[in-house]
């Protein structure tokens, strides 16, 4: 924390991005950094890549930290990688009982994405 005081009086700092999210211990330097800087954190990732950022929602980091997940997280990344029009079309494949073999292939790598 001492790196992150000394950083924020030479340069200042708006708020704070952190990076490598991926495992519980982060939730306790994000809640450290935000006490002791008094800054906002805006954005998380879980990488370094662009695609890796997602906006900071206080409310799932604590669910992670409370071992309860990132649930809403998860459900966007699902309605990322699910066709609504495809989801329709099943939906009435399953109803008429004509769901087939590739209907679960293509159910499989959609859970993949």
């Amino acid at each position: 924390m001492k790196m992150a005081q000394g950083f924020n009086e030479k340069v200042g700092v708006d708020g704070v991005i952190l990076t490598k999210l991926d495992g519980d211990a982060r939730g306790g330097a994000a809640l450290s950094i935000a006490s002791v800087l008094g800054k906002p954190i805006y954005y998380v990732s879980e990488g370094e890549k662009p695609s890796q950022f997602s906006p900071f929602y206080p409310d799932r980091l604590a669910s992670r930290i409370l071992g309860m997940g990132d649930v809403l997280s998860l459900v966007e990344k699902a309605q990322e990688a699910i066709d609504e029009e495809q989801a329709r079309k099943l939906e009435k494949k399953l109803r008429k009982a004509e769901f087939d073999l590739e209907d679960f292939l293509e159910q499989m790598e959609a859970m993949e994405k």
